[in-house]
């Protein structure tokens, strides 16, 4: 099962100075995506709770970059009205510390989540491929330029049809995330479409 992007801008992001945390939401419910996926009520609640009865967290990242250390950690998750609010904190590494400042100056404004679609169901009548029940994964900041979008996007449409990315589709989008021209072709050559690319990473050397 392929693990999924969905990005959504910062709604309602509040930052304590004093403490380093913050919250936001970093998916939104009914929000349809350019391929198509609309979170729907309840979507998340299951991963909440396993997240809960396992003591876990979805790690934070910069960019979707499971490669790279995460830029801080995240305290609580919650559903709401409006989709899954977040709270967490920006740790003092160097990342973390840009991203605070870029927070601040309003030059990042957006989110975006990694996940494994459990349920789903297409919508005729709205053409969306409505989304039930998620594994959700991580959360990152992203910053994504308009050409890696649209690749992106891209290819999240041509898995909407049940088409799977090409190795050369997986290798440019890898490369776009920062990955190493040596690392990207490592997960390439590695590239079994049946399993999740976090998955693949894992067993690398």
């Amino acid at each position: 099962m392929q693990t999924k992007f969905m990005e959504v801008p910062i709604l309602e992001f509040k930052y304590d100075e004093t403490k380093g945390e913050f919250e936001c939401y970093v998916n939104t419910k009914h929000n349809i995506d350019h391929a198509g996926d609309r979170p729907m009520d309840g979507c998340y609640s299951k991963s909440i709770a396993k997240h809960m009865a396992d003591n876990t967290k979805p790690k934070m990242l910069w960019s979707h970059n499971p490669a790279e250390l995460p830029v801080g950690t995240w305290t609580s998750m919650k559903e709401d009205s409006k989709g899954l609010r977040m709270s967490g904190i920006l740790l003092p590494t160097t990342m973390g510390k840009d991203i605070k400042i870029l927070a601040e100056g309003k030059a990042l404004d957006s989110f975006s989540i990694g996940y494994r679609e459990i349920k789903a169901k297409w919508n005729e009548s709205t053409k969306t491929n409505d989304l039930y029940e998620l594994d959700i994964k991580e959360a990152s900041w992203v910053n994504f330029a308009c050409d890696e979008n649209a690749q992106l996007e891209s290819i999240k449409s041509n898995m909407a049809l049940g088409e799977l990315p090409s190795k050369r589709e997986l290798q440019n989008i890898l490369r776009q995330y920062r990955f190493s021209k040596s690392q990207a072709e490592k997960i390439v050559n590695h590239y079994d479409p049946t399993e999740d690319i976090f998955e693949i990473m894992a067993k690398l050397p």
